[in-house]
């Protein structure tokens, strides 16, 4: 299944976790992919691994909160294969120190995480779509989280600016639909990437899958999957969707039992 032959793919956040679980499912079905990550040492090591195996990458620095890092990466990427055909905007995340509840949050890191969750994600889409409109069309796919739709004790900032990016979503959808642009969502629950198993002790992690309609809970694979298909024809038909990707965690009442 070659669903990305002859596409380019921008990918941030893209050398970890999701992120490096969507480069390496677009590239085993055929698509060229720009990793875009924080640390470019470990980007470097991840596309010098799908090199060897005939994969055609290219790796970049980039830095979700510094706009000026937004318009270098969209010009590598033009630089280096001339067009830009998907862009999954995947990097996010939070300070769990900070962003803790609304009474005890730290209102300074607003702008911080609003950047690295929203604003990074409303300025790439920007600077991309005219590139998309230039070459006749194109795909966003944005990573939310169930956060923006459902909320916790802790990680407010979190969760409010992922409530942003899925009404950007149907913004960007709504108004570049005509241009042959889709944009979509996708909302994780819990995944089991790296950063997850390190903040979240393995009380937690029960906690949610006790909560799971399924028997395991998310591995990065499975966003990747999801994030693939809304990025490929297979879901031409669908824009401006934010799909729930959680295990069934939010389908039911708080009365259902504990399994």
């Amino acid at each position: 299944m070659n669903r990305f032959e002859n596409k380019v793919a921008v990918i941030t956040g893209a050398a970890g976790g999701i992120g490096e679980a969507t480069t390496r499912r677009i590239v085993s079905e055929g698509g060229k992919v720009v990793i875009a990550d924080y640390s470019k040492e470990r980007a470097d090591k991840l596309a010098a691994e799908l090199t060897l195996s005939g994969a055609d990458v290219r790796s970049v620095y980039f830095s979700a909160t510094e706009l000026q890092s937004c318009k270098e990466l969209i010009a590598f990427a033009i630089k280096e294969y001339g067009q830009i055909d998907i862009l999954i905007n995947n990097v996010g995340g939070t300070d769990p120190k900070r962003d803790t509840s609304i009474e005890k949050l730290d209102i300074d890191y607003f702008d911080e995480a609003f950047h690295l969750n929203l604003s990074c994600t409303m300025y790439l889409s920007q600077l991309v779509i005219p590139v998309m409109k230039t070459h006749g069309g194109g795909n966003i796919v944005n990573v939310a989280s169930i956060s923006g739709i459902t909320a916790d004790s802790n990680g407010t900032l979190y969760g409010a600016s992922k409530a942003g990016v899925i009404n950007l979503t149907k913004y960007i959808a709504t108004q570049t639909g005509k241009k042959n642009i889709r944009c979509n969502a996708v909302a994780p629950g819990l995944v089991l990437t790296p950063t997850a198993l390190n903040n979240l002790n393995e009380d937690v992690r029960n906690i949610f899958l006790s909560q799971c309609a399924t028997p395991y809970l998310g591995e990065p694979q499975d966003i990747a999957a999801t994030i693939a298909f809304l990025a490929s024809d297979d879901a031409r038909y669908i824009t401006g969707q934010t799909i729930i990707a959680d295990g069934g965690l939010t389908i039911h009442n708080p009365t259902a039992e504990p399994v």
